[in-house]
């Protein structure tokens, strides 16, 4: 049971980027035009141009069935969840070690994101509010996939061996850094900055752009006059995608060291699979999410890179079941 709320924990996380992404998100509305011209935006004045276009609404009836799949998913959510916490309480009066505090987490969790979503309509263009849903739901998805992991057999704990022991804070290191990463994609994504750098390596043809800092991270703030208008302007904007490339820089260099460093020294514990399975979501993530700059932010390339964004957290979370300390 708890295998099948990760997984629809995952679809709704993938869903949800789709859905927001789609209602004139982080990716160009259209595709392979963008922003109704033929090419995307290249220029810092052709980007404020287009981040102030106002294309023609989608249908409602479009909108209406993104909203009630969303909350379909929440409440097929909800209800397995409910189930596992009750399931949890009912097997731990036979047996003391069954896990029922993560799953009562794991449920007040969802509970809270509900609230969430009704804020976002009485405060639908705060992109805190919005940020927290997604941050909220990366959480709920790595609770679940850690139910699932300390219920299952097949990924079996090494945390005895000297190995495990000495890559225990690394992948903890490992997993605050992509935790962070997450963050900062978040913020980035409900304030729709990823037309900020439409160039890569560089940003607007510079290596370090100019950028208003203060603007781009102030949390409380509105996104204008509705989300598929006005937004930040584009130097806050380059901020927060300079500080998006940064962070997946450092994570993608320290996740690559720990993943080789696994790969040489694991194959006495058989961890070599989990540094190759963290290797591969790792520049799968890392792929996606250049190719977004590259092909100017289609849709498909953007809500890929959220998946890939979710897979990679599940292989943390793996990695970190297998070397975890021992139960006490």
């Amino acid at each position: 049971m708890a295998l099948w709320a990760a997984l629809i924990a995952l679809s709704s996380v993938v869903f949800n980027a789709y859905a927001r992404l789609s209602e004139a998100g982080l990716g160009c509305p259209d595709w392979p035009g963008c922003y109704g011209k033929l090419f995307a935006p290249l220029t810092a004045q052709d980007i404020e141009r287009a981040k102030s276009y106002e294309g023609e609404r989608k249908e409602t009836g479009e909108r209406v069935w993104k909203e009630t799949t969303q909350r379909a998913i929440a409440v097929s959510l909800a209800f397995v969840l409910l189930r596992l916490t009750v399931l949890g309480w009912q097997l731990k009066k036979r047996k003391r070690s069954q896990q029922v505090l993560i799953p009562g987490m794991t449920a007040l969790l969802v509970a809270s994101l509900t609230v969430l979503g009704v804020l976002t309509f009485t405060h639908r263009y705060k992109p805190l509010v919005q940020m927290m849903q997604i941050v909220g739901g990366m959480t709920v998805l790595a609770l679940l996939w850690w139910i699932v992991m300390r219920e299952q057999r097949f990924f079996r704990s090494v945390s005895a061996s000297a190995i495990a022991r000495s890559l225990r804070p690394r992948t903890l290191i490992l997993l605050v850094f992509a935790s962070l990463q997450f963050a900062l994609g978040g913020w980035s994504m409900v304030n729709y900055a990823g037309l900020a750098c439409p160039d890569f390596p560089t940003c607007q043809g510079s290596w370090w752009p100019g950028m208003e800092v203060l603007d781009g991270f102030t949390l409380w703030q509105d996104l204008g006059i509705d989300y598929e208008s006005r937004l930040l302007n584009l130097p806050a904007a380059t901020a927060l995608h300079m500080a998006h490339r940064v962070g997946a820089l450092v994570t993608l260099l320290y996740g690559g060291w720990l993943a080789m460093h696994i790969l040489r020294v694991g194959n006495e514990e058989n961890l070599c699979r989990y540094g190759l399975l963290v290797l591969i979501m790792l520049s799968f993530a890392a792929v996606l999410g250049v190719m977004q700059v590259v092909l100017h932010l289609p849709l498909a390339v953007a809500v890929g890179h959220s998946a890939a964004s979710a897979l990679l957290l599940m292989s943390l979370v793996t990695l970190y079941h297998v070397v975890r300390a021992p139960k006490t």
